[in-house]
Protein backbone atom coordinates (compact mmCIF):
# COMPACT_ATOMS: atom_id res chain seq x y z
CA UNK A 1 0.00 0.00 0.00
CA UNK A 2 1.01 3.08 -0.89
CA UNK A 3 1.92 5.81 1.57
CA UNK A 4 0.39 9.50 0.98
CA UNK A 5 1.33 12.19 3.69
CA UNK A 6 -0.92 14.44 3.22
CA UNK A 7 -3.53 12.04 4.67
CA UNK A 8 -3.54 10.29 8.22
CA UNK A 9 -4.56 7.15 6.48
CA UNK A 10 -3.57 5.36 3.34
CA UNK A 11 -5.82 5.90 0.82
CA UNK A 12 -7.96 3.14 -1.25
CA UNK A 13 -9.56 3.64 -4.74
CA UNK A 14 -12.35 1.07 -4.68
CA UNK A 15 -12.59 1.41 -8.71
CA UNK A 16 -10.72 0.02 -11.89
CA UNK A 17 -11.61 3.05 -13.94
CA UNK A 18 -8.76 4.21 -15.63
CA UNK A 19 -10.32 7.70 -15.55
CA UNK A 20 -10.77 7.85 -11.74
CA UNK A 21 -7.05 6.47 -11.14
CA UNK A 22 -6.11 9.46 -13.58
CA UNK A 23 -8.47 12.06 -11.74
CA UNK A 24 -6.85 10.83 -8.08
CA UNK A 25 -3.53 11.60 -9.49
CA UNK A 26 -4.80 14.86 -10.86
CA UNK A 27 -5.98 16.04 -7.66
CA UNK A 28 -2.15 14.69 -5.71
CA UNK A 29 -3.46 12.43 -4.09
CA UNK A 30 -1.44 8.58 -4.04
CA UNK A 31 -3.62 5.65 -3.76
CA UNK A 32 -3.73 1.87 -4.10
CA UNK A 33 -6.49 0.16 -6.46
CA UNK A 34 -8.91 -2.41 -5.34
CA UNK A 35 -11.66 -2.59 -7.70
CA UNK A 36 -15.35 -3.91 -5.99
CA UNK A 37 -16.65 -6.72 -8.30
CA UNK A 38 -20.58 -6.30 -7.83
CA UNK A 39 -23.40 -7.03 -9.94
CA UNK A 40 -24.74 -3.37 -10.37
CA UNK A 41 -27.30 -4.24 -12.30
CA UNK A 42 -29.04 -6.22 -9.52
CA UNK A 43 -29.39 -2.36 -7.71
CA UNK A 44 -31.92 -0.44 -9.22
CA UNK A 45 -33.46 2.83 -9.05
CA UNK A 46 -35.55 5.40 -10.80
CA UNK A 47 -33.44 8.45 -9.13
CA UNK A 48 -30.22 8.82 -10.46
CA UNK A 49 -28.90 10.25 -7.44
CA UNK A 50 -30.40 7.43 -5.34
CA UNK A 51 -28.92 4.84 -7.50
CA UNK A 52 -25.61 6.12 -7.67
CA UNK A 53 -25.44 6.16 -4.16
CA UNK A 54 -26.72 2.73 -3.57
CA UNK A 55 -24.31 1.50 -5.68
CA UNK A 56 -21.38 3.25 -4.44
CA UNK A 57 -22.48 2.27 -0.68
CA UNK A 58 -22.37 -1.78 -2.21
CA UNK A 59 -19.37 -1.25 -3.52
CA UNK A 60 -18.34 0.15 -0.30
CA UNK A 61 -19.52 -2.43 1.63
CA UNK A 62 -18.21 -5.36 -0.71
CA UNK A 63 -14.80 -3.91 -0.05
CA UNK A 64 -14.54 -3.27 3.79
CA UNK A 65 -16.12 -6.93 3.99
CA UNK A 66 -12.30 -7.77 2.67
CA UNK A 67 -10.88 -6.82 5.72
CA UNK A 68 -8.54 -3.96 4.33
CA UNK A 69 -5.43 -2.68 6.67
CA UNK A 70 -6.56 1.13 7.98
CA UNK A 71 -7.48 3.30 5.34
CA UNK A 72 -9.31 5.55 3.44
CA UNK A 73 -11.55 4.09 1.23
CA UNK A 74 -12.97 5.93 -1.80
CA UNK A 75 -15.76 4.43 -3.85
CA UNK A 76 -18.36 5.58 -6.26
CA UNK A 77 -20.64 5.30 -9.11
CA UNK A 78 -21.89 7.72 -12.16
CA UNK A 79 -24.63 7.38 -14.36
CA UNK A 80 -25.82 10.07 -17.09
CA UNK A 81 -29.01 11.43 -17.32
CA UNK A 82 -30.09 12.59 -20.42
CA UNK A 83 -33.67 12.78 -21.55
CA UNK A 84 -35.54 11.86 -19.15
CA UNK A 85 -33.41 8.41 -18.98
CA UNK A 86 -30.82 6.50 -17.12
CA UNK A 87 -27.97 5.79 -19.15
CA UNK A 88 -25.56 3.16 -17.91
CA UNK A 89 -22.69 1.89 -19.87
CA UNK A 90 -23.71 1.21 -23.43
CA UNK A 91 -24.72 -2.81 -23.86
CA UNK A 92 -24.31 -2.56 -27.64
CA UNK A 93 -22.61 -0.57 -29.99
CA UNK A 94 -26.31 -0.06 -31.53
CA UNK A 95 -26.94 1.51 -27.95
CA UNK A 96 -23.38 3.30 -27.78
CA UNK A 97 -24.49 4.61 -31.33
CA UNK A 98 -27.72 5.74 -30.46
CA UNK A 99 -26.74 7.75 -27.20
CA UNK A 100 -23.71 9.46 -28.85
CA UNK A 101 -26.53 10.63 -31.80
CA UNK A 102 -29.11 11.98 -29.01
CA UNK A 103 -26.34 14.32 -27.84
CA UNK A 104 -26.75 16.65 -30.55
CA UNK A 105 -30.00 17.55 -29.21
CA UNK A 106 -29.79 16.54 -25.10
CA UNK A 107 -27.19 17.66 -22.69
CA UNK A 108 -25.81 14.70 -20.73
CA UNK A 109 -26.20 15.24 -16.77
CA UNK A 110 -23.78 13.41 -14.77
CA UNK A 111 -25.19 11.84 -11.28
CA UNK A 112 -21.92 10.50 -9.49
CA UNK A 113 -21.88 9.51 -5.22
CA UNK A 114 -18.83 9.25 -3.62
CA UNK A 115 -18.63 7.43 -0.36
CA UNK A 116 -15.48 7.28 1.97
CA UNK A 117 -14.83 5.50 4.95
CA UNK A 118 -12.51 4.97 7.28
CA UNK A 119 -11.96 1.20 7.69
CA UNK A 120 -10.65 1.41 11.50
CA UNK A 121 -13.72 3.12 12.89
CA UNK A 122 -16.60 2.16 10.21
CA UNK A 123 -17.47 6.08 9.69
CA UNK A 124 -18.68 6.44 6.16
CA UNK A 125 -19.31 9.54 4.38
CA UNK A 126 -21.03 10.09 1.23
CA UNK A 127 -22.25 12.77 -1.23
CA UNK A 128 -23.69 13.35 -4.52
CA UNK A 129 -22.39 15.72 -7.38
CA UNK A 130 -24.30 16.53 -10.09
CA UNK A 131 -22.54 18.08 -13.80
CA UNK A 132 -24.32 18.92 -16.84
CA UNK A 133 -22.19 18.80 -20.08
CA UNK A 134 -23.87 19.93 -23.47
CA UNK A 135 -22.33 18.79 -27.45
CA UNK A 136 -22.32 20.83 -30.28
CA UNK A 137 -23.24 18.77 -33.46
CA UNK A 138 -21.10 14.86 -32.95
CA UNK A 139 -21.19 13.62 -36.89
CA UNK A 140 -21.29 10.68 -37.78
CA UNK A 141 -17.52 9.68 -38.86
CA UNK A 142 -16.54 10.65 -35.21
CA UNK A 143 -19.52 8.21 -33.95
CA UNK A 144 -17.87 5.61 -35.66
CA UNK A 145 -14.42 6.02 -34.85
CA UNK A 146 -15.48 6.65 -31.43
CA UNK A 147 -17.14 2.97 -31.51
CA UNK A 148 -14.25 1.41 -33.15
CA UNK A 149 -11.82 2.68 -30.58
CA UNK A 150 -13.95 0.93 -28.06
CA UNK A 151 -13.75 3.48 -24.95
CA UNK A 152 -16.81 4.96 -24.90
CA UNK A 153 -18.05 0.80 -24.54
CA UNK A 154 -17.00 1.71 -20.78
CA UNK A 155 -18.30 4.16 -19.90
CA UNK A 156 -21.72 5.52 -18.58
CA UNK A 157 -23.52 6.98 -21.12
CA UNK A 158 -21.33 6.19 -24.29
CA UNK A 159 -18.85 8.92 -24.26
CA UNK A 160 -15.45 10.44 -23.06
CA UNK A 161 -14.86 13.62 -23.18
CA UNK A 162 -11.10 13.54 -23.68
CA UNK A 163 -11.78 12.02 -27.24
CA UNK A 164 -14.83 14.34 -27.84
CA UNK A 165 -13.16 17.77 -26.75
CA UNK A 166 -13.95 19.44 -30.27
CA UNK A 167 -17.40 18.50 -29.47
CA UNK A 168 -17.79 19.46 -25.97
CA UNK A 169 -20.24 23.00 -25.58
CA UNK A 170 -21.14 24.49 -22.49
CA UNK A 171 -20.19 22.30 -19.28
CA UNK A 172 -22.18 23.42 -15.98
CA UNK A 173 -20.54 22.04 -13.37
CA UNK A 174 -17.30 20.09 -12.56
CA UNK A 175 -15.49 18.39 -16.23
CA UNK A 176 -14.28 15.87 -12.90
CA UNK A 177 -17.69 14.86 -12.42
CA UNK A 178 -18.38 14.15 -16.04
CA UNK A 179 -15.70 11.91 -15.80
CA UNK A 180 -16.66 9.91 -12.76
CA UNK A 181 -14.98 11.48 -9.70
CA UNK A 182 -16.33 14.85 -8.27
CA UNK A 183 -13.00 16.58 -7.29
CA UNK A 184 -14.82 19.37 -4.62
CA UNK A 185 -16.76 16.69 -3.51
CA UNK A 186 -13.91 13.98 -3.14
CA UNK A 187 -11.31 16.40 -1.21
CA UNK A 188 -14.24 17.34 0.87
CA UNK A 189 -15.28 14.54 2.76
CA UNK A 190 -11.24 12.89 2.72
CA UNK A 191 -10.79 16.41 4.49
CA UNK A 192 -13.73 15.75 6.60
CA UNK A 193 -13.14 11.79 7.81
CA UNK A 194 -9.82 12.87 8.99
CA UNK A 195 -11.20 15.00 11.44
CA UNK A 196 -12.73 12.30 13.38
CA UNK A 197 -9.84 9.57 12.79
Amino acid sequence: FMKDNTYKRDVILGSSSKWRQQLMKEMGISCSIMAADIDEKAIRHKDPATLTLMIARAKADALVSRNLPPAYLITSDQVIFCNGQIREKPESEEEAREFLKSYREYPAEAFVSVTVTDTVSGRRLEGTDVAKQYFKTIPDDLIDRLIKKGDVLTCAGGFTLDTMDDYAGELVGERETIIGLPRSLTLKLLEEIQKDS
